[in-house]
């Protein structure tokens, strides 16, 4: 049966964008046998490096509000500018670092410089995330273009934050101190289904991950697999545990399910 994989990319596909030997191997293969195999990422598309090395068939960025298939897009979900800005709004009352992500750009809201540039030395210059324009500096029809926005800095009462999201926009927490707002009904499961209703009739979804931003592909794929350095959420609402991403995890996932 032809395959649609969904691979996240932090702790699934790659550790800081260096992808391993081994999981190109498996969707060179993979592809060649029929599958296609596309990324499910929180990312929003400004915020991940070139992947076009990689040869995938589709991406599902911003945690399901911007799908690509085959090179078109299929789904593009802003959260309007209203609730972008209510959002932004509530982060900035928490005093919260946080990043505003469109397709095409992303800004970044500081109002902990301390702790920003704190992050930014410890991760150079050039990251992909926080190296980003102010956003003081956002043409003002941004604001209705953005998909998600995510806090990273501080560590508020997440509970607390959640209540105060604008209707229509969910909270999720990705770890401890960061969590995503993005339109509510819009997730990597959607992400999913709307590939395979392009897709047709016949094709079974197999969703690839690692931690809590990932639990609803994996609840909602045909089968699923956690990586090995996957927690301990995505391991029990995964099918099947493989080893770890560097330990050719991906590869043996491809493997068990027969695609390779």
């Amino acid at each position: 049966m032809p395959t649609a994989v969904f691979l996240d990319l932090d702790g699934t596909l790659w550790e800081w964008g260096v992808v391993p030997d081994s999981a190109r191997e498996a969707i060179r293969r993979a592809q060649a046998n029929g599958h296609k195999v596309l990324t499910n990422t929180g990312r929003a598309r400004s915020e991940v490096n070139d992947l076009s090395y990689l040869q995938l068939d589709g991406f599902c960025f911003a945690a399901g509000a911007e799908v690509i298939l085959d090179g078109k897009t299929i789904v593009d979900e802003p959260l309007g500018e209203e609730r972008t800005r209510a959002v932004a709004a509530v982060f900035d009352s928490f005093g919260l670092n946080y990043n505003l992500e469109a397709g095409d750009g992303s800004w970044i809201g500081v109002n902990d410089e301390a702790s920003y540039q704190e992050r930014l030395e410890a991760l150079g210059p050039t990251d992909i995330i926080m190296s980003v324009p102010r956003v003081e500096t956002m043409p003002d029809d941004e604001w209705g273009r953005i998909h998600k926005l995510f806090y990273h800095a501080g560590n508020p009462d997440f509970d607390q934050v959640a209540a105060l999201m604008p209707e229509g926009v969910t909270l999720t927490r990705l770890a401890p101190g960061i969590a995503e707002a993005t339109a509510s009904g819009v997730t990597k499961a959607t992400a999913m289904e709307a590939v395979r209703s392009c897709l047709g009739a016949g094709w079974r979804t197999m969703a690839c991950g690692d931690s809590d931003n990932d639990l609803t592909m994996l609840r909602a794929a045909d089968v699923s697999v956690c990586m090995g350095n996957g927690n301990d959420n995505a391991k029990a609402a995964a099918t099947w545990v493989t080893t770890d991403l560097h330990d050719d995890g991906l590869l043996h996932a491809f493997e068990h399910f027969g695609l390779i």
